[in-house]
């Protein structure tokens, strides 16, 4: 059996270099996806983000890489969403107006109700068990965003303990998404991933 290839949907998002490094780091190889034929290659699709919902969008429509995305994910294999990646997953952002997510988790991405900008390091409080952030239950993560994913219970797995609870992991069967940066999480950050990775390649 061949090695597993973790791809990295390549359409400008700040902090793809950064996830890459991470996985370089946990012994992993992995490639850049920016075409419908790199798909067929990749065991793990990673969907990272930083910036604005509306612009992430219109990125991904115009390189049409929105049904490749959407195959893989039907197809069962895992797709991980980060930061803005993670609000990706949603059905739509009522960021700068209403735009369609990948809807591949139900829910809708808001502006935060409980303060104007959530960054820094904050603490993870997992919800109902998880095979993946479980472990990570009460460590610390880095977070910068003011918009939050709202999704129904069942999809979510963990929350930050603000004024109001903030989504902080989604998941559904193989797609997870994480609103904090675990390649810039340190010890936290690379314990989840590790575990992240070996799960979903089956390590």
């Amino acid at each position: 059996m061949s090695a597993p290839i973790i791809g990295l949907v390549d359409y400008g998002a700040g902090n793809a270099a950064s996830v890459r490094r991470l996985i370089s780091k946990l012994g992993y190889r992995s490639r850049l996806v920016n075409k419908h034929e790199d798909f067929e290659f990749v065991t793990v699709l990673f969907v990272p983000g930083v910036g604005a919902f509306p612009s992430a969008m219109e990125a991904l429509t115009k390189m049409n890489l929105v049904k490749p995305i959407l195959d893989f994910a039907n197809s069962g294999k895992p797709v991980v969403g980060v930061c803005l990646g993670m609000q990706l997953l949603a059905d739509s952002s009522e960021e700068m107006g209403l735009t369609k997510g990948l809807g591949l988790i139900p829910g809708e991405v808001k502006a935060l109700s409980s303060m104007e900008w959530h960054i820094g390091w904050n603490t993870l409080d997992c919800v109902g068990e998880c095979s993946i952030a479980s472990k990570s239950d009460g460590q610390n993560f880095y977070y910068n965003h003011s918009y939050e994913f709202q999704a129904p219970k069942e999809y979510i797995v963990g929350v930050v303990e603000a004024e109001n609870p903030i989504v902080s992991i989604v998941r559904k069967h193989n797609i997870f998404g994480m609103q904090f940066h675990p390649e810039i999480s340190q010890i936290s950050g690379f314990k989840l991933m590790r575990r992240l990775l070996e799960e979903f390649t089956d390590a």
